[in-house]
């Protein structure tokens, strides 16, 4: 038996579970191409930024952010620029608060689509264990209109019950392990931000008291 055959004879419930599946692999190649080399990218933007603001280039800092604005460091690391350039006293004292406030969307931004990943793995069990009745109650009904039971008049509904309940499986299976992947992959990323925001602070932070003495 083909593939198709295969998805055919589990019943109108495998229609739902291929959309998930299609879902799941979609969320796995955006998320697997977003993190493919965010955290290499992400140190050496790091290594740039520290040795401009060790040099006190702010130009050429800020220059570096809009080359890279995709990038979470970048983006945060704007914020305070901005606040910092400020002609307004009070706006200019805030500038780290900004960066905070930066991090933490960056950090969500980060989890895009993790939900869905979540979403289908808890439930694709529950559309397969859906498939698994109707094909018990097809099975039912076959006997019911034959008058009489054996393998033959079951078969059918038999068959479209397990395969409706292993592509619920499968499905589950795959999203689950997709989502504590990325889930790991994201902390990771998220306590290097973490890390790299603090450093540069710090820098910033000296050269805004240099600046104001």
């Amino acid at each position: 038996m083909n593939l198709m055959n295969l998805i055919l004879s589990g019943g109108f419930t495998m229609l739902p579970l291929l959309v998930c599946s299609l879902v799941t692999w979609g969320v796995i190649f955006e998320r697997f191409w977003s993190y493919r080399r965010l955290k290499s990218d992400m140190q050496s933007f790091h290594l740039e930024s520290m040795n401009f603001l060790l040099r006190g280039d702010f130009m050429g800092l800020t220059a570096l952010c809009q080359k890279n604005p995709e990038l979470p460091l970048a983006r945060v690391l704007s914020a305070g620029i901005e606040r910092l350039a400020a002609k307004d006293v009070r706006v200019q004292a805030k500038w780290h608060e900004a960066m905070e406030r930066r991090r933490l969307l960056v950090n969500q931004e980060l989890r895009r689509n993790f939900w869905l990943l979540g979403t289908i793995g808890s439930a694709s069990p529950f559309i397969g264990l859906f498939g698994t009745v109707v094909g018990i109650l097809v099975a039912f009904q076959e006997m019911a209109k034959t008058g009489s039971g054996g393998f033959a008049v079951v078969a059918a509904g038999i068959s479209e019950a397990l395969v409706a309940t292993a592509a619920g499986i499968v499905v589950a299976v795959i999203a689950v392990m997709a989502f504590n992947a990325f889930q790991t992959r994201w902390q990771g990323v998220v306590l290097t931000l973490k890390l790299q925001v603090e450093e540069l602070a710090e820098i910033l932070s000296t050269h805004n008291t240099s600046s104001g003495n």
